[in-house]
This record gives C-alpha cells, structure tokens and sequence, in this order.
C-alpha cells in the first residue's frame, strides 16, 4: 500500500517511478525569500518548509541558500575553467605516463628510467606547490610601482589566464629563497614551458594564450650571482694520478671499466653503467649504439678500443656490467668528491679533446660525435675554444693541443695501463 504525505501549502509530491520527490516553492519577494528545492525525504521537506515559515528560520534558510549559490557557483567556474593542477593531470596521463608504461621493474635499464620519471614527476610537482604572491585586481587607481595587492596562491591553483609574466617572476623569487642554484631554476622553467605548450592541445580555448615561462624577467634567475666565464674541465698528470688511487682503492675491475669508457668514449654515466652487447657491433666496423635523451648516436671504435670493449663482453649475461645506477653512484662520489671530480669531469676532458683535435669550424660533425641533438652546443663553445685549421700532422695535433711533446699527449691518452 502506497504510503500517503499529509498536504502542505508551497509542498509539491512528485511521483517518479518507484521514486517519490518532495519540492518545497516559496517566492516571498517582500521578504526577499525565494526557494525551489527538492528533498528525498518527506521529514527533511517538512522540516526545511517550516523554517521558511518562520521569522526566525528564515534567516537561516536565506543564509543556507546563499552559501549554497556561492558554492555552486564555485564548482560551475571549477569545471568551466579548471585550474593549472587539473591540466597537469591530463598532461601526466597523456604525455609522460605512455613513455613509461612498457618499461618493466626487472629490465636496469628500465628501473633507471623509471626513476627518471619519478624525478620528473617530482619536480613538475615541488613547482606546481610553490606559493608565489599572485596579483590581485581592485578598484585602486595607484601606479603598481606605489601599491600592488598581492595574495599568497600555490601555482596549482591558479588558472592558466590567471598565471603571467609577473607570475613566473614571483615564481622564481620563490625559487630562490628556496636556495635554488640558477641552473636549476632555468631548468624548471623549461620544463614549465614544455608543459605550457601542450594546453593548447588539451583546451582549444587556450589556443591564443601566451607562453609566461618564455617571457618572464631573466635576470632575476642569476641575480647577484657572480658570472664566470666556463672552462673546459682537463685531466692533468695530477688529477689521472688521484684517479688511479680511487681506482686502487676500490679493487672492482668493472668500477676501473666504466670510469674507462667515460674517459676514452665520452659516455655518459649511466650509459656505460647499463651498456649491454647488443648495443656492440664490429661491422660495418666497430661500434657501439648509444640510446639516450630520447636519440641515437654511433660511437666508433679503433682497433685498441674495440678489443678493450670486447674483453667486457660476458657470453652468458646482456649486460657488461652488473652496477646499478644508483650502487655506482654510491662508489663513486664519495672518494672522488676529495679530488674535485665529478661524473661530468670525464665526459667535459673527452669533449675538450675531440674539440681540440676537429676544430669548431665542424661543429656538426662534433654534435653527432658527442651526441648533442644540435650544432649549437658546440657553436656555444666558440669563446672557449678557437678555429683550428685542418689537422693532417702530429706536429699540428700538438700545436693544437697546447703540448709541447707527444709524451705530454701520452699522459692525457694513455694513463691508464688497460687504456686504448
């Protein structure tokens, strides 16, 4: 049996199905009360219209009513235009999560990328959280230079329309106080441009926005930081003798191999860590096929540094190495960090080298060498390193070089007793 709701004044029953609704209507203009709302439950209507019945209660409905507005309102300009954290989201899900997702935890080289990820990941998110003191608009007709009304906002939660110039520069003031190095900030803002450029293809409607983190104020990055002119890093007699001595001290043949391949071929940390046969080939001629930074590049051997790179070749095992990334990072920084070298100390001698011996006049041949994805790293370089001629003699070699004799040469080549 159908249960029967007892009739009231401004109450409307309506029947749905096996659903009953209850809307309470009242528009009381004088008394600037106006309601439409619907209930589930026949107490809470009763309930609701008997407050709006009422002197008293009608200050609490009109409040409730109110806030229910504003909080509508609110949620209607959420999804109408969402905020930068909602974009990032989409971002993460269709641009940097595919490049992942084939990876497996039981491959290295994969648990190295996947920690990259994580890194990035990391940093998009410590950016996004930062808490920058956003403009805030007013009726005031003072020059911003006398007064500018600024609120405390994390990036996040800020539109993309709302984020500025002036944004990006509040932004990296952030930084700063944070006791970030200038080339780290630069970083971050690059990746913040990377992100900015897909909004585009994630919301039409902001198709004509303009990039901030391409027009923001770069002299805040280095302010008050010295400049200094960069030098190319040289292993001299000295410092190949204080590798020696890490070298001696640690006793792991591989550790000796991979610093090796750093030193002699210009490889990356992890990508001599991870080097696997497959990547080693001797024809056309010998070689090995390096993937990193998202690009291929070829390392040609001689005939010294291929039989050295063979001898690490193991007939049961793809990889020459059984290092770990982070293992190695570990064996590493620790006794080298006394002798002021890092894992880019190895890789900055080698370009010095090759640039040295090619001249910047063939920066695109050096560009492939090196791999870099474009000539003008090593175009950059000019002020470091002069035009050489066409090296066809040993004599120009050494002139070029910077050495006296071949001995001195010798040292910078061959230090090593299993050099190439």
């Amino acid at each position: 049996m159908d249960q029967v709701y007892p009739q009231r004044k401004h109450l409307t029953i309506i029947e749905r199905g096996d659903k009953t609704y209850f809307r309470v209507q009242i528009n009381k203009a004088k008394q600037g009360l106006k309601v439409n709302k619907t209930f589930k439950d026949y107490e809470n209507a009763i309930e609701f219209l008997n407050a709006c019945e009422n002197k008293i209660g009608q200050v609490s409905v009109k409040a409730f009513i109110e806030q229910e507005h504003f909080s509508k309102a609110i949620i209607e300009d959420y999804f109408k235009e969402p905020p930068l954290i909602e974009y990032f989201k989409e971002y993460l899900r269709i641009y940097i999560e595919p490049k992942y997702q084939h990876l497996s935890s039981d491959v290295a080289k994969d648990r190295y990328k996947k920690r990259q990820k994580n890194n990035l990941i990391t940093t998009y998110k410590r950016i996004l959280n930062t808490k920058v003191l956003q403009k805030v608009s007013n009726d005031f007709e003072l020059n911003e230079l006398i007064y500018t009304q600024r609120q405390e906002k994390t990036l996040s939660e800020l539109k993309p329309k709302e984020i500025t110039e002036d944004t990006v520069n509040q932004l990296i003031i952030k930084l700063r106080e944070q006791g970030l190095k200038p080339i780290s900030i630069s970083d971050y803002i690059s990746r913040m441009s990377v992100f900015w450029k897909k909004l585009k293809y994630l919301d039409k409607k902001l198709s004509s926005l303009q990039n901030p983190f391409l027009n923001y104020d770069k002299d805040l990055i280095s302010l008050g930081e010295v400049k200094t002119s960069k030098k190319p890093f040289r292993f001299t007699t000295e410092k190949l003798r204080q590798v020696v001595k890490v070298f001696k001290r640690n006793g792991n043949p591989e550790f000796r191999a991979i610093i090796h391949l750093m030193y002699k071929l210009g490889l990356r940390r992890q990508e001599a860590i991870l080097l696997e046969k497959s990547q080693i080939t001797d024809k056309p001629s010998p070689r090995i096929y390096i993937f990193s930074k998202n690009q291929e590049r070829i390392v040609r051997l001689n005939q010294r540094q291929w039989n050295f790179v063979k001898s690490l070749i193991k007939p049961n095992k793809e990889r020459l190495f059984d290092y770990e990334v982070l293992g190695f990072e570990g064996s590493f920084t620790k006794p080298f960090r006394q002798y002021k070298i890092n894992q880019h100390s190895f890789r900055k001698d080698y370009i010095s080298r090759m640039i040295e011996k090619i001249g910047l006049s063939n920066s695109i041949l050096a560009s492939q060498l090196l791999g870099y994805s474009t000539p003008r790293a090593i175009e950059k370089l000019k002020g470091l390193f002069p035009d050489s001629p066409e090296i066809s003699t040993q004599e120009q070699l050494l002139s070029q070089i910077g050495h006296t004799t071949s001995r001195i040469t010798a040292q910078h080549y061959f230090s090593f007793k299993t050099d190439v």
